[in-house]
């Protein structure tokens, strides 16, 4: 049950990435985001120490700093806007959600024949933090904020697959931290791109 909390958290931290008008503070709950993915793969890695510390130490890296670091870097090189909001307003961005939380409940309604190890509920977190990151390129107009909810959408993949399959060899598990690469990827071309900046600040 204390992991269904930890569920709750990386899903709040997503639902405030979603919402979030404020530049910094949507960068910075993705980096707790991305700390909290530490414990997801504790619970999924207790049998073997050896592989949850070299995965833990690739969390840490390249989701809790990397990312977070090189988002904020663009945003002030970019000199875009610090405040941003829902493309259709935060009472509809609230709707979304709900269909989302029915659509979670629909999938985990045969759970309990499953031998997985985490509760009905964690799991219902799980899938809500894969659709926020998915709602995030719907509402979303922001470059940065677009690219935080790929993020999110990431790590909820990340969390699904390793609940649903105890754990990936470490290679296939690396994949899951190419989001990196595409944040730098997209802060590149951010900086090279004079239109996309000039349209940001019309934003």
């Amino acid at each position: 049950m204390a992991y269904d909390f930890i569920y709750l958290l990386l899903l709040l931290t997503g639902v405030v990435v979603l919402v979030e008008n404020r530049l910094s503070r949507i960068i910075f709950f993705l980096s707790a985001q991305g700390f909290l993915l530490i414990f997801p793969v504790l619970q999924t890695h207790e049998e073997d120490w050896k592989h949850a510390i070299s995965l833990i130490v690739m969390v840490v890296l390249f989701k809790g700093i990397l990312t977070p670091w090189v988002l904020n870097w663009t945003a002030n090189k970019s000199k875009m806007n610090e405040s941003t909001a829902p493309r259709f307003g935060y009472l509809a961005t609230l709707l979304f959600m709900v269909l989302g939380l029915v659509l979670a409940v629909k999938i985990t309604e045969g759970v309990s024949i499953l031998s997985i190890p985490v509760h009905k509920i964690g799991l219902i977190y799980v899938i809500l933090l894969v659709y926020v990151g998915i709602l995030c390129f719907v509402v979303r107009r922001n470059w940065l904020a677009l690219i935080a909810g790929f993020c999110v959408f990431e790590n909820g993949i990340f969390v699904l697959t390793m609940v649903l399959d105890k754990g990936l060899p470490v290679g296939l598990e690396f994949g899951s931290f190419l989001d990196a690469i595409l944040v730098i990827v997209s802060g590149g071309i951010l900086q090279l791109s004079p239109h996309m900046h000039t349209k940001e600040r019309k934003l």
